[in-house]
């Protein structure tokens, strides 16, 4: 039972502690160590998601540093929700907020437009990319933009993203694994059978 109690309290710490750090401003809480924030309430499908995550993975792997942050209501922007709808303002309000831990390519996706900013460097090349690209009205429309920016952003600086895309299902091989096993299991009872018998005879 101690040993319960201690998993407990181990368990409630781990949650509270997010939440406590979502009171002020949850992208920056989170973006210190992870390089996509993506709210945990949005509508999107987590497919979507997944290849958003893959994309901004593959982007940093490639040497193209970036981190982005998907804003899809007032509520996301915890204390300062008067950022709401000013994506520019706030990309550069958040990318102060990581400068300590974190220096390079930041990108905002709120639903009526891009935020950009990037530490000591002019970015008007990447906003002049970023308006090329249509956002969609609800979180699917989110996210997909925040992967074509990623992938466009790239292509600009002369980095190829290639945009992930699902696994492909490994369902129709699974069934023929199955089904060939049950073939083999069902020739093996008969093969079995047939000896049994030949031995009696």
């Amino acid at each position: 039972m101690k040993r319960l109690a201690v998993l407990a309290a181990l368990f409630a710490a781990c949650t509270v502690a997010p939440l406590a750090l979502a009171d002020g401003d949850p992208a920056s809480d989170y973006l210190y160590t992870q390089q996509v924030f993506v709210p945990f309430d949005i509508k999107a499908p987590v497919a979507a998601q997944s290849d958003l995550h893959r994309t901004v993975a593959g982007a940093n792997r490639a040497g193209f540093k970036i981190r982005v942050a998907i804003i899809g209501s007032a509520y996301d922007l915890g204390a300062v929700p008067s950022l709401w709808k000013k994506p520019q303002t706030y990309a550069r309000f958040l990318g102060q907020e990581l400068v300590f831990l974190y220096k390079q390519r930041l990108l905002v996706v709120m639903p009526n437009g891009f935020g950009f900013f990037w530490k000591g460097h002019d970015v008007a090349k990447e906003y002049g990319t970023l308006a090329t690209i249509r956002i969609g009205a609800d979180g699917t429309g989110l996210v997909a933009a925040a992967q074509d920016a990623v992938v466009k952003l790239g292509a600009a600086s002369g980095v190829k993203i290639a945009p992930a895309t699902p696994p492909k299902s490994t369902a129709s091989r699974d069934r023929l694994i199955i089904i060939l096993g049950s073939i083999a299991i069902a020739a093996a009872g008969l093969l079995a059978r047939w000896l049994l018998r030949r031995r009696r005879a």
